[in-house]
């Protein structure tokens, strides 16, 4: 139980996914194919280890009212959010028991919308059929909308993930911490979810001022405008004219700086360097979020 609840992926929804995958490819990460999920999403993985960075657009709005889990609709979800923004709609937290971890959730004074179970064919390298099996338990904020989660146990990881997915070019292998933009008189509200959903014995005051809570892999980070300049350099108007609490920025480790400077130095994309970590702040192009990175 050493991963419960961990960041195990974002959803960074996007208009154009063909595109922003593309995109993500140059920046030295090895992009799956797209595919598509029953409720109308189109998705593209990076891939590491009990973990990835999903990419989510909408294929079919007729599907988006799909396999509803009570009130909640996934499929619905993510197309109003697009509606809205680009940028991080939901983010999934690793679970190896969902039923447990949503009770924990619950016991904590949340609420769960309730389950979704599904799963997709797949051929092994043997030519042999198999099907993977997900269960999703959907943990929505009706007033941090940005900040929803789900609890997501994978029963079958072993068919999603193969290591020739997970060895990229610029040596990206998971997430240091997910950053959250809010103002410090939202900051009540944001780490009293972020209790419910980790446990309130999880948040600390970090030495930089801001909040931050520990997940099993990870950690979210709650900063004000003040703080994510400090840590980012100069954002962009698409994130600083943001009013309400959501993720903005994804931190990733790498295991060579070198590697994926290089990497970089291919793209169409310029760093910047702020301490130890390397700087994406074109949001625009990168589906509405900030990427950093850092060598550990």
């Amino acid at each position: 139980m050493t991963n419960v609840l961990g960041i195990d992926h974002p959803l960074v929804c996007v208009n154009d996914l063909p595109t922003v995958r593309e995109r993500y490819g140059t920046l030295g990460f090895s992009m799956k194919a797209i595919g598509k999920h029953p409720w109308g999403t189109s998705t593209c993985a990076v891939l590491f280890e009990k973990s990835l960075l999903e990419l989510m657009s909408i294929y079919d709005t007729s599907l988006i009212d799909g396999y509803p889990a009570g009130d909640f609709k996934f499929g619905r979800f993510i197309h109003e959010s697009l509606q809205e923004r680009e940028g991080i709609a939901l983010t999934a937290l690793y679970s190896d028991d969902a039923n447990r971890d949503a009770k924990a959730v619950e016991d904590r004074g949340g609420s769960c919308q309730g389950t979704i179970e599904f799963g997709r064919d797949v051929v092994l390298a043997d030519g042999s059929p198999d099907r993977t099996s997900t269960t999703l338990k959907i943990f929505r904020s009706d007033h941090l909308p940005r900040l929803s989660n789900f609890a997501c146990q994978q029963h079958k990881r072993h068919l999603i993930e193969f290591q020739e997915w997970m060895d990229h070019p610029n040596t990206a292998y998971g997430f240091t911490s997910v950053a959250i933009l809010a103002e410090a008189d939202q900051h009540e509200s944001v780490l009293a979810w972020l209790g419910v959903i980790h446990g309130p014995d999880k948040i600390s005051r970090d030495t930089e001022g801001f909040h931050r809570v520990k997940t099993g892999n990870g950690d979210f980070l709650v900063l004000d405008r003040a703080n994510a300049g400090t840590r980012y350099g100069q954002l962009p108007s698409s994130i600083t004219s943001i009013s309400e609490p959501f993720e903005f920025a994804i931190d990733l480790k790498v295991r060579s700086i070198d590697a994926l400077r290089k990497s970089l130095a291919a793209s169409e994309f310029e760093p910047t360097t702020v301490g130890d970590r390397v700087v994406l702040t074109q949001a625009d192009k990168l589906g509405g979020v900030v990427l950093s990175f850092t060598e550990v």
